[in-house]
């Protein structure tokens, strides 16, 4: 199997650990999850995520989220329930308000290859949810794909190709969209595909605006999917 579709494989096997959360084990890896199970929490500020109502298998759909005495419901938040792709948390000033806000992260779709996020910020404490420019529309509105490189922002990218990934058709994104927090930003993680093979990340950078948050800037990174 080639390099890097192993390290795809990888990143589908492990959920990075986000300082300050807790660890929450469902009751087991595939079995149903009764109304109120903690499936993630955060310790400072105590943030915890429950199941709104029984979840028998697939999908958590709808979530709470308890910040101290403060409580809200989002039914149409989606996330898998299989214990490997729980949904993870993080805490920072995203908005720039200087107050903290809650970052929560919901695996959308898995597979060979495939690992992608959505993501929510809520502000702390009220847990009032701020609305996030999706990534992918930017992307393919600003950066221009070929079959060996990217142009973005009067720059172009030669992409490193393994051997055997040639060919004449386009990168692409869209396979695996990962989320973080990063210098008091919310950061998205998008990876370049040329065919089987993963060849670098897109890194887009957010800013607050008229009470959103929007893609603001876009570098290129090539090192090695982890």
């Amino acid at each position: 199997m080639r390099a890097p579709l192993i390290a795809a494989l990888l990143l589908l096997l492990s959920h990075p650990a986000v300082a300050g959360q807790v660890t929450v084990p469902f009751p087991s890896p595939y079995g149903s999850l009764p109304a109120g199970t903690v499936v993630a929490q955060f310790v400072r500020p105590n943030v915890k995520l429950l199941t709104l109502k029984p979840v028998p298998s697939g999908y958590l759909r709808g979530l709470r989220v308890t910040a101290g005495k403060v409580k809200r419901t989002f039914p149409a938040w989606r996330a898998i329930s299989n214990p490997t792709f729980w949904p993870g948390l993080a805490v920072g000033d995203v908005t720039g308000d200087r107050h903290a806000d809650l970052v929560v992260t919901l695996m959308t779709d898995e597979g060979t290859g495939v690992a992608v996020y959505d993501v929510r910020v809520l502000t702390l404490p009220s847990l009032r949810e701020m609305a996030v420019a999706p990534v992918l529309p930017y992307l393919r509105a600003h950066v221009r794909f070929e079959a060996a490189s990217l142009a973005f922002g009067g720059h172009v990218v030669r992409l490193p190709l393994p051997e055997g990934a040639g060919g004449p058709h386009h990168a692409r994104v869209g396979d695996q969209v990962r989320w973080d927090v990063r210098g008091g930003h919310l950061v998205a993680l998008v990876e370049v595909q040329k065919d089987w093979a993963f060849t670098g990340r897109l890194v887009v950078v957010y800013r607050p605006q008229a009470g959103r948050l929007v893609p603001a800037s876009v570098t290129y990174d090539p090192s090695e999917l982890k």
